[in-house]
């Protein structure tokens, strides 16, 4: 019994070990691929013909700001909301200081069904937002809202337009100038 013990143990002490150091060779290249794509997200929800932006830190929150003319011409920043239809989802969203309009989004974090879920990406669902006031009615139909949900996709259409608040909110609260 008492070799079953230690053979077991070494084991788990040898299996422990391996993964500490896979976990510390791939912690550094993981954290640079996602701060990659952030900036990649971030620079597709620009407006066209802006220049790369500016990673800018307000508090907790990111900003990647991208000016003209020394002036904030637009800023993307993530938005979250925990009440997708599978959990957490995250957006990043480029708003136009300019005209304060919705620019666009990308999906950074989704948990949403595939081919349901995750149509809140399609032309159908995005086109209308697009270039829409910051300051509108952000809600859908089904809630008294005028924004037409993703057909059985209700949950994550919600969802999509509070990342968007929330991103719409953060950039209000942390007043880049």
């Amino acid at each position: 019994m008492i070799r079953l013990v230690f053979v077991l143990t070494v084991i788990c002490a040898v299996s422990s070990a391996l993964l500490a150091a896979v976990f510390n060779m791939t912690k550094e290249p993981i954290a640079a691929a996602l701060e990659q794509r952030t900036l990649q997200a971030a620079t597709l929800v620009m407006p066209a013909g802006l220049p790369v932006p500016e990673k800018v830190v307000v508090g907790a929150s990111t900003f990647f700001v991208s000016r003209q003319d020394g002036k904030v011409a637009a800023v993307a920043v993530e938005g979250r909301s925990k009440n997708g239809y599978s959990g957490d989802l995250a957006l990043m969203v480029g708003l136009s200081k300019a005209d304060s309009t919705l620019v666009g989004y990308e999906v950074v974090l989704s948990t949403e069904t595939p081919g349901l879920g995750s149509k809140i990406i399609s032309d159908a669902f995005r086109k209308p937002l697009l270039g829409r006031a910051l300051d509108g009615n952000w809600v859908v139909k089904k809630d008294g809202g005028e924004i037409d949900a993703v057909t059985a996709a209700t949950i994550s259409s919600r969802a999509a337009l509070e990342c968007i608040k929330d991103a719409i909110s953060k950039m209000e609260q942390a007043d880049i100038e």
